[in-house]
């Protein structure tokens, strides 16, 4: 699924991010990256023999480099509001049964589920790549400003100097970043396999029309005496 996922992934990526929003990411994350690194190496001269300044240049890189992920992950990469409509004309017990279909061991796709499987499935698509697309970026981000951080405690520790403490809410959001990104991969493998799950399924007929005219109540046309 994972294999699928990931495929569909960089098929659609080139598409849905051309050539001129990637080159606006890599800008953005360049010139963020730049400044936090002038930043930062300006602070390590300000600290003095704290810290050694090789050991500060190492810091400033990675903190950069991570810094530049965060720009680049919150450029704009499409169309401003871009998000899928709601889907009207499926009721709940339907939304439920085309949410079971994502998880482990989904049951086959029932017939009468063919539209709603398929219906807004391109949209949802090209949304999950893009969102994939930022994780990753972010999960950039936090390992470099983890990595950074790290260098700087081991290396105040060697000198004896108070280390910095490690924010584990860091480590939160390393998780979380990561694991938007994976699960978007899983549900567009998924989402795949779904697509041509249901597409093979014969398309379901239309409901009859209901008889009798519309407006006319319905039931007996007999009337009773007196009426």
């Amino acid at each position: 699924m994972f294999k699928i996922g990931w495929q569909v992934y960089r098929e659609r990526l080139p598409e849905l991010v051309d050539q001129r929003a990637r080159r606006r990411v890599v800008h953005v994350g360049v010139l963020v990256a730049g400044i936090v690194f002038v930043g930062l190496l300006l602070v390590g001269l300000l600290l003095g023999g704290a810290t050694p300044f090789a050991a500060w240049v190492v810091v400033a890189v990675l903190g950069a480099a991570g810094s530049g992920c965060v720009g680049a992950a919150f450029t704009p990469i499409g169309p401003k509001g871009w998000a899928v409509p709601p889907v009207p004309g499926i009721g709940w017990r339907t939304q439920e049964a085309v949410a079971r279909y994502y998880r482990r061991n989904p049951p086959p796709v029932a017939p009468e589920h063919r539209d709603a499987v398929l219906r807004r499935m391109p949209e949802s698509r090209d949304l999950i790549v893009r969102s994939a697309f930022r994780a990753f970026l972010l999960l950039g981000s936090w390992v470099g400003i983890i990595l950074g951080t790290a260098v700087l405690d081991v290396t105040l520790a060697v000198g004896d100097d108070t280390a910095i403490l490690f924010p584990g809410v860091w480590v939160v959001y390393l998780f979380v970043s990561g694991g938007t990104g994976v699960l978007g991969i899983r549900t567009l493998g998924r989402q795949e396999q779904l697509r041509v799950e249901a597409e093979a399924l014969p398309p379901v007929p239309p409901a009859p029309p209901a008889r009798g005219r519309p407006g006319t109540p319905n039931g007996s046309k007999l009337s009773l005496p007196g009426e």
